[in-house]
C-alpha cells in the first residue's frame, strides 16, 4: 500500500483551538505545550509523549483534559472547527507501546484521566461501569471500600486505565482477564461530537446495558477497539465473583524444548475449563531477574549493562544450582470447597507426563458459603486474585541505568506449543544478536498464545532496539504471525501486513474513517487507519 502523508499542524489554528478549549475547560485543564499536565510517570515527569524514547517524531503539541462527556463532545466539535488533530488517551500509561505519544507529531492529546467516575459496581451480577480515568487501583479500592465479594481483573501493572487497557485488547489474570471479551456496553463520542451507546444501551435507561453484550442488530463495539472512529467514555466490565476456594500454582519444566508440552497441556486444560484464568509463562532469564536471591543477582550483574546480555551458560548454571526450571507457568484454580482438591489432582495428572516437571501451589481451601477475601491472599507476584501492584516497574531499571526503558513485541500464535517454540527460537537468536536479553511473558489462552517478548533497554540503545523490533516484525510475518497490538511507531508497518484480497480490510476501515471522521481529527494513523483524502 502507498504510504500515507501525516496531517500538518497549523500554528494559528492550534492557538485558536486552545483559546476556545480553555473557555470550555479552563486554562488549568489545557497544556499549550507537552511539557506538563500528564499524570506522573516513572521518573516523576508530568510531560506527554513516550517516556522511553528520545526521538521527537511522535511528540504531541499539548493536551486538553475534559472531565465530563459533555466536555469531550465540545472538544471534539472544536477540533473539527479548527481542523486540529486529537490523540485520545485514557490515563497515558500505555508503557512499552508509546505511552501518550501520537502517531502524528503535533497532535493534541485528548487526556481523559479526569473522567474518573466509577458509575456502578454490582456485586450480585458481577459487573462495573467505569469512565476512562478509572485505574485498576481505583476499581479494586472501591470494591474493598464497599466490602464486595468480587475479584476484578488487573494487568501486571495496576496504574493504567480499565477502559484504556480494554480498548487496546489488554488482559489481566482472573477468569475475566480477557478484557475485550468481558466488556459489555459502551458509550462513545463520535467524531462529529454526537453521543452513541452500543448494545442494550441503545435503548434509553435499559437495565441490561452491562449484562448482555449483543444488543439488537449489528454489534458495534468492535469498531472502537484499537481504532480512531470514536472516543469511548464509558464501558461495562464483567468481574469474577470471589471464590469459596482458591489455589495459585507454579509449574516448572527443566528443558528449553519443554515449552512445547507445557504450553500444549495448559491450553488443553483451558479448553476443558479446568484452568479458568490465563496462565503466564516465564523463561529462565525472567525467573532469575525477578528472583529475590542475592547470589543470583550477583551472577547477573556483570552482564546487566548496555550492549551486553546474560550468556545462556550463566543462566544454565543458575538454573542447575537452584533446581529451577527453564520455564515456569503461573496460573490459579477457582471453585467451590468440594471442587478445589479435585482440580489440583487433575492438574497434577495432566503435567505428570513431562519428565522433571515440578508443581508447587499455595492453597486456600476455604469454607462452604464464604468467599475468600483479598486480605487473606495478600499481594501476589502475579495478580490472579485481582490485587493490583506497581512492583514490575522495577525491572525497567535493571540494565544498570536509572531511567531505563522497555518495549513489547506481542505476536498471536497457535496454542499447541510447537508453533510457539519455533517462533521463540528465531526471536531468541535475533535478540541475542542484537545484544539484548530475551524476557518471556507468554500468555496462554484456550485457542491462542500471546507470545510477548519484553525487551529492556537504555536510551543509548534505542536505535538498536528499533532495529530488533523491525526484524521481529519481519520474522513473525514470514512465519505467518502478527502482533495483536504495537507501539505507535509500528502501526503502519503492522497494517501493511493486512494484505488479504488487495488490502480489503484497510480499504474498509479507511472508508469508515472518511464517513465518520471526514476531517480526520481523531487519532490519525491509529492502528494504520487514515483518511484517504486528508493531505
Amino acid at each position: 500500500m502507498a504510504p500515507h502523508r501525516s496531517p500538518t499542524v497549523n500554528p494559528q489554528a492550534l492557538g485558536n483551538f486552545f483559546d476556545d478549549v480553555a473557555r470550555v475547560l479552563g486554562e488549568d485543564n489545557i497544556s499549550r505545550t507537552p511539557s506538563h499536565g500528564a499524570l506522573e510517570g516513572t521518573q516523576g515527569q508530568k510531560s506527554y509523549g513516550d517516556p522511553f524514547s528520545t526521538s521527537g517524531n511522535h511528540t504531541p503539541s499539548g493536551a486538553a483534559r475534559p472531565s465530563t462527556v459533555e466536555e469531550v463532545q465540545e472538544v471534539v466539535k472544536l477540533a473539527n472547527k479548527h481542523k486540529v488533530c486529537l490523540w485520545t488517551v485514557s490515563r497515558g500509561k500505555n508503557l512499552g507501546y508509546g505511552g501518550s505519544s501520537s502517531v502524528v507529531k503535533g497532535c493534541v492529546i485528548l487526556d481523559l484521566h479526569r473522567m474518573n467516575t466509577i458509575v456502578e459496581v454490582n456485586e450480585e451480577y458481577g459487573y462495573a461501569i467505569v469512565e476512562p480515568g478509572v485505574s485498576f487501583f481505583d476499581l479494586y479500592e472501591e470494591i474493598q471500600r464497599q466490602g464486595l465479594n468480587l475479584w476484578p481483573s488487573v494487568p501486571a501493572i495496576g496504574w493504567g486505565s480499565v477502559l484504556g487497557n480494554t480498548m487496546d485488547r489488554g488482559f489481566g489474570y482472573t477468569p475475566n482477564g480477557e478484557h475485550s471479551q468481558s466488556q459489555c456496553g459502551m458509550e462513545v463520542v463520535l467524531p462529529n461530537g454526537e453521543l452513541l451507546r452500543t448494545g442494550m444501551g441503545a435503548m434509553k435507561d435499559n437495565k441490561t446495558f452491562a449484562l448482555y453484550k449483543g444488543g439488537f442488530g449489528p454489534t458495534l463495539d468492535g469498531l472502537f477497539y484499537q481504532s480512531n472512529l470514536g472516543v469511548v467514555t464509558k464501558i461495562g466490565m464483567h468481574i469474577t465473583p470471589a471464590p469459596e476456594a482458591y489455589a495459585t500454582l507454579e509449574v516448572s519444566v527443566p528443558k528449553e524444548a519443554d515449552l512445547i508440552p507445557l504450553t500444549g497441556t495448559l491450553s488443553d486444560l483451558m479448553r476443558r475449563s479446568i484452568i479458568l484464568n490465563s496462565p503466564s509463562i516465564a523463561n529462565i532469564f525472567r525467573i532469575a531477574l525477578t528472583s529475590k536471591v542475592p547470589e543470583v543477582h550477583a551472577k547477573l550483574a556483570p552482564y546487566m549493562e548496555p550492549n551486553s546480555y546474560v550468556p545462556y551458560s550463566v543462566l544454565e548454571e543458575i538454573r542447575a544450582e537452584h533446581n529451577w526450571g527453564f520455564w515456569k507457568a503461573y496460573f490459579s484454580l477457582y471453585g467451590s470447597v468440594e471442587m478445589l482438591p479435585v482440580l489440583i489432582q487433575t492438574v497434577q495428572r495432566a503435567f505428570s507426563a513431562i519428565p522433571g516437571v515440578k508443581i508447587e501451589w499455595r492453597e486456600f481451601p476455604g469454607s462452604p458459603g464464604r468467599a475468600i477475601t483479598a486480605a487473606e491472599i495478600k499481594e501476589e507476584e502475579i495478580p490472579h486474585s485481582g490485587i493490583p501492584t506497581l512492583a514490575p516497574l522495577g525491572i525497567v531499571d535493571s540494565r544498570a541505568e536509572k531511567g531505563g526503558a522497555h518495549v513489547d513485541f506481542s505476536p498471536i500464535i497457535p496454542p499447541s506449543g510447537r508453533e510457539l517454540y519455533e517462533w521463540y527460537v528465531t526471536a531468541k537468536q535475533r535478540t541475542i544478536d542484537a545484544k539484548f536479553d530475551f524476557f518471556a511473558d507468554f500468555h496462554v489462552y484456550p485457542r491462542y498464545v500471546v507470545g510477548i517478548e519484553l525487551v529492556i533497554y537504555t536510551s543509548r540503545e534505542e536505535a538498536r532496539v528499533l532495529e530488533l523490533c523491525r526484524n521481529l516484525l519481519h520474522d513473525g510475518a514470514e512465519q505467518g504471525y502478527m502482533e495483536y497490538r504495537t507501539h505507535v511507531r509500528y502501526m503502519d508497518q503492522i497494517a501493511a501486513k493486512l494484505d488479504f484480497n488487495g488490502f480489503a480490510f484497510n480499504k474498509f476501515t479507511g472508508r469508515l474513517k472518511d464517513v465518520l471522521d471526514p476531517n480526520g481529527v481523531l487519532s490519525p494513523g491509529k492502528s494504520g487507519i487514515w483518511n484517504e483524502g486528508v493531505p
